[in-house]
């Protein structure tokens, strides 16, 4: 207990370490820009300030970073960005490679008196006895400044394009259904819906149209219907017809794997021939045999598929009809289904 208290005291005084650092250093700043800064190391810039609404108490700073890796541009491990009125944020070389964009929330009042963002670079220092890693900042390079107060501003104040109102995730048996909704949109073109197996890498998986301009609450839906086995992460990247984007928050969604497996044709019974199942193999493999067998046990249909939503299409039925045995084989486990088709 008591290595933990310290290791938890030590965490705290390194954490205030940094933000006084960055708090107090800016007297030290050797470089000021207005809305952009550019050097050998670093191109950055403001992007868009965002309000959700008029009586909105906070506001949404959106910078775009650019960080290179040649050079003395080696020497940063990442970034640190301090708005006035906002949370100290820390983003790491590869956070930053991922995504350019940087979105930080900032008090409204106190961000329109001054609005500031002061930016340093950080390296990683281990720390003797203890065998980790802190993010030590050195010292600023710019005090990001976007003149909001000013008679000629760079960037004036805008209303999102999107009011998300929620974003949720549920499993169920045909796979992860996303649902979310917008309170209101404009020039909303479309949502990419991106998926993450460890809530970093992601990829796009859907692309949901959207409703271009709309004053009241509009409902969207998708089903993911061959999500990764335990953990999936989800957001929502939302475009606009002009291009800008933003990404909403990011949920976490548990596909809970199967301690048996699991077979079910539907709609059952299957109409037209164009049948769908869902397979969801065991712990220990993620092939699947499937076997359409008739009532007399012979193959009809035979094939071997990856866990998740398979599709029987009409010329694979073939226009076959009655009872028949759906079969799936996973290593030495067998699971079957009586299925009509009609």
């Amino acid at each position: 207990m008591k290595n933990i208290y310290s290791l938890i005291r030590l965490s705290a005084v390194l954490s205030l370490l940094i933000f006084f650092s960055a708090s107090n250093a800016k007297a030290q700043v050797v470089e000021e820009a207005v809305c952009s800064y550019e050097d050998e190391c670093l191109l950055i810039a403001y992007e868009t300030i965002q309000e959700e609404s008029p009586d909105s108490p906070t506001l949404l700073v959106v910078l775009s970073v650019f960080l290179n890796n040649s050079g003395n541009c080696s020497n940063y491990d990442g970034l640190v960005f301090q708005p006035a009125g906002g949370a100290l944020t820390l983003l790491t070389r590869a956070q930053l490679a991922e995504n350019s964009f940087v979105e930080l929330t900032v008090d409204r009042e106190t961000f329109t008196e001054t609005p500031d963002v002061l930016i340093s670079p950080f390296r990683y220092r281990r720390i003797p006895f203890f065998g980790f890693v802190i993010p030590v900042p050195m010292p600023p390079i710019v005090d990001l400044q976007a003149r909001l107060d000013s008679e000629d501003p760079c960037l004036p104040i805008t209303p999102l394009a999107v009011e998300l109102i929620s974003f949720t995730g549920k499993a169920t048996e045909s796979g992860i259904n996303l649902e979310w909704s917008t309170a209101s949109e404009e020039n909303n073109s479309h949502f990419d819906v991106e998926r993450s197996t460890d809530g970093k890498s992601f990829e796009k998986i859907a692309k949901i149209e959207g409703n271009g301009n709309s004053n009241t609450v509009i409902k969207y839906s998708f089903n993911d219907t061959n999500p990764q086995f335990g953990e999936n992460y989800y957001r929502l990247r939302q475009a606009d017809f002009d291009g800008q984007f933003e990404y909403s928050k990011t949920i976490a969604v548990n596909n809970i794997i199967p301690e048996e497996m699991q077979v079910m044709m539907y709609p059952n019974p299957c109409r037209g021939g164009d049948c769908e199942v869902l397979v969801r193999g065991n712990r220990q493999s993620t092939q699947t045999l499937l076997e359409l067998k008739d009532m007399s046990g012979r193959v009809v249909l035979s094939k071997v598929v990856q866990n998740g939503l398979v599709r029987f299409t009409a010329d694979e039925i073939n226009n076959r009809k009655g009872l028949f045995i759906l079969t799936a084989t996973s290593g030495n486990e067998v699971v079957q289904q009586r299925v009509i088709l009609e």
